[in-house]
């Protein structure tokens, strides 16, 4: 599957879907292909002229929900419960949800970096990974998380490899990946950076 079809994949058919960025609006047309109604969102002016016109062109506008938003600026309480923040870097959408009161029972993610970050914080917004999986795509490995309300205490490999993958295959080829990447750094650094050498050891811990 490919990140869009990946991050359908976790949508239940009563879900109250806002894409937050939603770019092209291809999470929102896919749903719609299950009669799922959803609110798709971007910052952009121009963005959302240009998916007006595409879902204009597709029929699709009884299903996508179009709206010029600074995050979630113009989400209004109870109209989604199911929140998809992807193709961002993990500070932008810690900002959206430091910057709203609305609650999710499910958030979606797929960061561009800092993903040990990215758990550790959303752990101080009450909200817990469920699960993670691992995509390949164009020649480049992304890592979807799916948030629920809710803490839990991480152990340090859970922070910087992630917990309860879905796809065990991808995930052990992305450590093969993470192991390549970080013996090069650890090369370069002549083993001084100590976090490299605590991801290789964790990586070897995964695989043994």
């Amino acid at each position: 599957m490919n990140r869009i079809e990946s991050i359908c994949s976790f949508i239940n058919d009563n879900d109250l879907v806002v894409d937050v960025g939603c770019d092209q609006v291809e999470v929102g047309i896919l749903l719609s292909k299950r009669n799922i109604k959803s609110i798709a969102s971007d910052i952009s002016e121009k963005v959302i002229a240009s998916a007006k016109e595409k879902i204009s062109k597709l029929n699709l506008n009884d299903y996508i929900d179009l709206r010029v938003s600074d995050g979630l600026d113009n989400i209004k309480d109870g109209e989604a419960n199911t929140l998809v923040l992807a193709g961002m870097g993990t500070h932008t959408i810690l900002d959206i949800l430091k910057k709203t009161t609305l609650r999710f029972n499910k958030i979606i993610t797929i960061s561009n970096n800092y993903h040990y970050i990215l758990r550790s914080e959303m752990n101080k917004l009450n909200y817990k990974v469920n699960e993670e999986l691992i995509i390949y795509e164009k020649n480049k490995y992304y890592n979807l998380i799916v948030f629920i309300p809710g803490n839990k205490e991480y152990n340090e490999k859970e922070l910087l490899l992630g917990l309860n993958h879905k796809d065990i295959e991808m995930y052990s080829k992305y450590l093969t990946y993470l192991e390549n990447k970080y013996l090069r750094i650890q090369k370069e650094s002549n083993n001084k950076n100590i976090k490299v050498n605590k991801i290789l050891e964790y990586i070897r811990i995964e695989r043994s």
